[in-house]
């Protein structure tokens, strides 16, 4: 009965995700901080599934939570945020995250949980910095035009 119940929350929030539209008229930033926490939510998602389920819904929710990020990349890709401009890292960062969830997809078939998490830890802390980097600042001054650094 918990696993059905399980199954059913995900997919509710998958659906959620997938059918929640960003605002037309959002700033870039906005829409980008926005992308980045649906992410973030199907990412604590596949974490959690990694941790109560086994090996074929767990695949399932990382292969949904590869889907929300190649959503964020063609959504964002032609449309960087204005603080994003300068950094070289970022188009580096999209991919790596990219690249990383196949690599967790392999782990998750090879049967290795430890390593799955291993993987997906990374990932989260990427996805922290880039929601904490489209944060909007309340006191700019604050900031000292310190950016936070994309890579762990």
């Amino acid at each position: 009965m918990a696993a059905m119940f399980t199954a059913a929350r995900t997919t509710l929030l998958a659906l959620i995700l997938a059918t929640a539209p960003l605002s037309a008229g959002a700033d870039d930033l906005k829409e980008f901080a926005v992308a980045v926490e649906r992410a973030e939510l199907q990412y604590r998602i596949a974490l959690r599934t990694l941790e109560s389920s086994g090996r074929d819904e767990t695949a399932a929710e990382v292969r949904l939570f590869r889907q929300t990020w190649q959503d964020v990349i063609a959504r964002l890709d032609s449309n960087r945020p204005a603080q994003f401009e300068d950094d070289e890292s970022y188009a580096v960062t999209m991919t790596q995250i990219d690249a990383a969830l196949v690599g967790v997809l392999i782990v998750i078939d090879i049967g290795s949980r430890e390593a799955a998490r291993a993987a997906l830890t990374p990932i989260g802390e990427t996805l922290a910095k880039l929601r904490e980097r489209a944060a909007p600042r309340l006191d700019q001054n604050d900031s000292g035009g310190h950016r936070p650094s994309l890579h762990p």
